[in-house]
Order: C-alpha cells, then sequence, then structure tokens
C-alpha cells in the first residue's frame, strides 16, 4: 500500500465507537501530507500513542523507538536536567504513516526547528474555554488578540481548532529570541487581552479560580514544550481535527472545535489557509 511501510494489524479499532481503524488512520494522514508536512518538517515529534484504542489509557513518547528505520530521520535533543535523547522528525508521507502504524494518533511538535532548537519561530496562544457551550468567547477572543496582534507587534497571526474545545492563534516569528523573552511578551500579549474583558478572560492556570472564563495559556512558549500538530487527529470519540482555518470563517455559527473530522476533512484539502506562514514572520523583540 505504502513505499516503505507496512500497516500492522491493520483492522484494530482504534475509535471502536465509530469504527474507525489503524488502517483509517495511516490513510488519513497519508492523504493530508501535502498540507501537514510543510507545517511540522524539522520539529521533533511527541508521540502521544493508543496501542490499545481511545477506550483505553494512551501515553507520551518523546524518545524514538528504538525499533525505528533508519530511513526515519532522527535528531540528537537536548534536555534541560537530563542527557539528549532521539527524536523523531517527520519529512515525508511515510514518515507520518509510520507514525500511524505506531498508534501515534495524535502527534505533538515544538515550536522551534531542530537546527536552532534554543530559537522559536512560532508564538502560540492556546485559548481554552470552561466547556465546549462557550466556544462562540472563544472566538471572540481569538479575533481581539488578531487585533492586538496585529495593532502593537505588526506581527500576522493564524488561527486553528484544537479538534479538543478551543482554538489555537499561532504566530510566526523570526528567530531571534530564546524562549523565556518569547514567553515574556506572549504573556503580555495576553494580560493586553484579558484587560479588554476580565468576566470573559482569564490567565489564572488554576480551573477552579477560572469562574467561567476563556483561559489565554500561554505556558507553551517554552522550551521543548509541545503543542498538537495542525492537522492531527484528536483521540476523541468521532476523530476531530485539528484544523487550521481562515479567519472569516470564525464567523460560522456552527463552528466548533471538533467540526471537522477523519471522516468529514476531505473537501477542505484543497484549501490551504496556512499558505504562506513561514514566509510571514516577522521580529518580536518587544511588545
Amino acid at each position: 500500500m505504502y513505499m516503505k511501510v507496512e500497516i500492522t494489524h491493520k483492522d484494530k479499532l482504534l475509535f471502536p465507537k465509530d469504527k474507525i481503524s489503524k488502517e483509517d488512520l495511516a490513510k488519513y494522514y497519508a492523504r493530508v501530507a501535502k498540507q501537514m508536512l510543510p507545517l511540522i518538517r524539522d520539529r521533533p515529534i511527541s508521540m502521544l500513542r493508543f496501542p490499545d484504542g481511545i477506550n483505553k489509557i494512551g501515553f507520551f513518547q518523546k524518545r524514538a523507538p528504538e525499533t525505528t528505520p533508519k530511513w526515519i530521520r532522527t535528531a540528537k535533543v537536548k534536555r534541560k536536567t537530563e542527557g539528549p535523547i532521539p527524536m523523531i522528525l517527520c519529512q515525508e508521507k511515510d514518515a507520518l504513516i509510520w507514525l500511524a502504524n505506531q498508534n501515534c494518533i495524535t502527534p505533538h511538535i515544538w515550536l522551534s526547528k531542530i537546527d536552532k532548537p534554543d530559537l522559536p519561530d512560532r508564538m502560540i496562544f492556546d485559548l481554552d474555554p470552561p466547556t465546549k457551550k462557550e466556544f462562540p468567547a472563544v472566538v471572540e477572543a481569538a479575533l481581539l488578540l488578531k487585533e492586538i496582534l496585529e495593532k502593537k507587534t505588526k506581527c500576522k497571526a493564524f488561527v486553528m481548532t484544537t479538534g479538543s474545545k478551543g482554538l489555537h492563534v499561532v504566530v510566526p516569528i523570526q528567530r531571534k529570541l530564546p524562549f523565556d523573552a518569547l514567553r515574556a511578551i506572549a504573556r503580555q500579549i495576553a494580560e493586553e487581552l484579558v484587560k479588554k474583558d476580565p468576566k470573559k478572560f482569564t490567565m489564572e492556570t488554576r480551573k477552579n479560580k477560572r469562574r467561567g472564563r476563556v483561559y489565554i495559556d500561554v505556558l507553551r512558549n517554552g522550551f521543548a514544550q509541545t503543542s498538537v500538530a495542525p492537522y492531527a487527529v484528536r483521540a476523541l470519540p468521532g476523530a476531530p481535527v485539528a484544523t487550521p482555518l481562515f479567519w472569516k470563517e470564525l464567523q460560522d455559527k456552527k463552528l466548533r472545535s471538533d467540526f471537522y473530522t477523519l471522516r468529514t476533512i476531505g473537501a477542505r484539502l484543497q484549501k490551504n489557509p496556512w499558505k504562506g506562514i513561514e514566509k510571514s514572520a516577522k521580529s518580536v523583540k518587544s511588545f
């Protein structure tokens, strides 16, 4: 079926209720590779694996398995407190398919590339509602955040559903700042957003203190922190997909974070909402 990967136990149901098998997952990643690979290439991958399907407990795996084929590129990645470990780099379609064969439903990626791991080229804001019902407030937060970014930093922002409850706003930046400096800037931007409506938005990390407000999370802007990869399938009922959007699509009242799924996203693959994201990077020295 594929050039380099044989799908083992292809009939295993990773999403039992939805009758979605490991082979279905592999076929999805093969289909979406053209859109997905440019957005994840050269970034260390953390694999969220579910060997027994989503009804059983899954686990994150950062270290590349000893059985990783030689044709898959890996890189030694340093850690803050321990020695370096080899991590997967997803450079080609067959590498995506191989991840699916490892029961990796959801790849997560770094905000930096392997050649300069200490210098991020993306800033990210994770907008998380208390429940799915508050999704309209997340849309409002994303649009206000876009306005702040464009006026105060002159940076172009991109948006995607997370496939779970919220939205990610992603900002391509030039690789000039270390993570600590970037997180400080992201925090200032988030604080500006919260000031606009503190009854709707919060930066409170403790859930019991949020009181029904949308959480503006900037903590992912750190070394070795990861975020769900664009076009990744989430390990949730229905197999929702983290989907890049055009900003105008936020006007659709039917939109929800899990609106697009492995089975329904097909028609969107002719579109490219994040076209030119790499070339849009600007300097964000201060706020």
